[in-house]
């Protein structure tokens, strides 16, 4: 079969490989969509998943086989794998905290994913997907369901105004499950302007260009020099990353979400005199189902975020290479297996 086989920094092959085998509790998947995610493009730049692993974390798939002490699921049953699989007997998995669990396995990082045209995963990691979802935006639960644990952990309330850093998937993200919460004013930052015109569509109260424009001096006109109740950082640059400290207001709550692979400077001075709450965030896994929900229900719609669909066979010309090139604007990429 085929499958996209991560080695290391810059090198991700597609190539034959073996069919996986189902273990008793395992089900047998055929992918459908699988979106490119920023931390498969932060190991493809830099090296971070385990050489040899199929990549692959944000997927839709129907079920082709099942193990034989499988009971809940049936061949052709649509689902959404979980890409977190947590060991469940760790002290942080007994504490509720399975991004933080000490032994967990990563679908598509540290074991096998999607990007094939079969893959074996436990029963357990799977939820159905209804039919008011197609399969390509199954391959988005995943993304939102991330977004939505770190507006949890950020404490979301309604009516605070919110400026989001990076209008990339995680980003436009954000502002669409900003929106659905209740939030007052939301401003959304990007250096790309067809990222910054789909936020503004998306329903951005106030879009700026931080190349053309000075985020500190857009917001003292907007807020009278407060700044915003709940900065959310999704560059995973140092630059807006160190920037957030004096774009929030005082007693408010920087939200960091991007992945930033440098140091980032910190104004502690600034953030102890104002106290400042800053949230760290990091995967989903209990958000799947909600996730679901809200995509189902259209409270959150990630279509207009999809900006192009690949053959599994080009996805290091027209993925990869594509979307960590210094002039692409696309948003989400999904490859079609």
């Amino acid at each position: 079969m085929r499958a996209a086989v991560y080695e290391g920094t810059r090198e991700l092959y597609v190539r034959e490989v073996s069919e996986p085998t189902v273990g008793p509790h395992d089900v047998l998947l055929k992918p459908k969509y699988v979106g490119i995610c920023g931390s498969d493009l932060n190991a493809w730049q830099y090296g971070m998943f385990e050489p040899g692993v199929i990549i692959g974390h944000e997927f839709s798939a129907e079920i082709v086989g099942v193990g034989r002490e499988v009971a809940a699921w049936s061949i052709g049953d649509r689902v959404v794998p979980n890409s977190l699989i947590p060991c469940g007997e760790c002290k942080f998995c007994s504490q509720q905290k399975h991004s933080l669990c000490e032994n967990m396995q990563m679908v598509g990082i540290s074991m096998n994913g999607g990007m094939a045209d079969l893959v074996s995963l436990p029963e357990s990691t799977l939820y159905h997907l209804p039919k008011s979802i197609d399969d390509k935006m199954g391959a988005m639960v995943e993304p939102l369901a991330v977004v939505l644990r770190a507006f949890e952990r950020a404490r979301f309330a309604k009516g605070v105004s919110v400026l989001i850093l990076g209008a990339g998937p995680i980003g436009l993200l954000s502002l669409l499950v900003a929106k659905e919460k209740g939030a007052g004013r939301v401003l959304v930052s990007e250096v790309k302007p067809p990222r910054l015109s789909l936020a503004k569509s998306l329903g951005a109260d106030d879009i700026v260009n931080p190349l053309q424009e000075s985020i500190s001096l857009r917001l003292e006109s907007l807020t009278k020099a407060q700044g915003t109740d709940l900065v959310v950082e999704c560059t995973g640059a140092p630059g807006p990353s160190s920037e957030t400290f004096r774009l929030v207001k005082r007693g408010g709550t920087i939200l960091v979400l991007g992945i930033c692979e440098e140091p980032v400077e910190a104004d502690f001075m600034t953030g102890v005199l104002n106290e400042l709450s800053i949230q760290f965030s990091y995967l989903g896994y209990a958000e799947f189902p909600k996730a679901i929900r809200l995509i189902s229900s259209g409270r959150v719609n990630p279509a207009p975020l999809v900006t192009r669909v690949i053959p599994l066979e080009r996805v290091v010309e027209d993925g990869f290479e594509l979307l960590t090139g210094p002039s692409s604007s696309d948003v989400k990429v999904l490859v079609q297996i």
